[in-house]
């Protein structure tokens, strides 16, 4: 799953560090979207292109925006309720900076085959929120331990016999993805979203319903819960992923 509002905080972090050029931070955002709109960008009446929001940014968050993956029940780094918690709730993402909250909304289009998205951004005007202090090596800890520990319940649970290609997702952990991040962006945060990517992609052959009914209710709800911890220290990681300084300014 691609993080949005990750690639966006990173950088447009790097940028207002004078790290990444403008038309970069565009071009990452978008990716392979259709362009991106944005809404609610103050002194700007209706939908404006993506590039907009990145001046008003350099004015009101010259240190720097950052990334909250809130999910119901933690909803750490966010301003406590109202229009923007709702909003990031629902898209499980956001991005908060200098007063302002930006949440994607992103809408498919085509078939499977032929398949594109438009996202439009919304933001709002918040309260600065209370800290969610995560480092780099605390999420690395606790994804280790939560890998080790799905590792032990899935093979108790004998998912493999469900699902062969979770054991074959387990074997490629370890090859190379390269996450979206900027130049001079921490070398361990790199490595750290890295892992969580890969796990990622794990967890979503793991919870898949498996074949020929070869899972049962009560397997499936013993292995969502073998895999609810791993799947929140993924999160957690990606969060101190996209959030680090690059190295460089360290």
């Amino acid at each position: 799953m691609r993080v949005r509002s990750g690639v966006f905080a990173a950088w447009t972090s790097a940028w207002l560090a004078g790290e990444a050029a403008y038309d970069d931070v565009v071009a990452r955002v978008t990716g392979d979207d259709e362009p991106h709109r944005v809404t609610g960008l103050p002194g700007s009446p209706g939908e404006v292109p993506l590039g907009w929001v990145l001046p008003v940014l350099r004015e009101r968050a010259a240190d720097g925006v950052r990334l909250v993956l809130p999910v119901a029940g933690d909803p750490r780094g966010l301003p406590g309720q109202g229009p923007l918690t709702g909003a990031a709730l629902v898209a499980g993402e956001a991005v908060l900076g200098g007063g302002l909250g930006l949440v994607p909304a992103v809408t498919q289009h085509g078939s499977a085959l032929d398949r594109t998205h438009a996202v439009l951004w919304t933001v709002h005007e918040v309260g600065e929120p209370s800290p969610d202090p995560l480092t780099v090596a605390e999420a690395e800890h606790d994804l280790t331990a939560a890998t080790r520990d799905a590792a032990s319940a899935l093979a108790a649970l004998d998912v493999a016999s469900w699902r062969p290609e979770v054991a074959d997702g387990l074997a490629r952990m370890r090859r190379g993805i390269t996450p979206d991040l900027p130049p001079g962006h921490d070398g361990r945060a790199v490595r750290l979203l890295a892992q969580a990517e890969r796990l990622s992609a794990v967890l979503e052959m793991a919870c898949a319903d498996a074949p020929g009914g070869a899972v049962n209710a009560t397997e499936a709800r013993a292995r969502d819960a073998a895999l609810r911890p791993l799947a929140t220290a993924v999160r957690r990681a990606r969060l101190a992923a996209y959030n680090a300084v690059p190295s460089r300014h360290r």
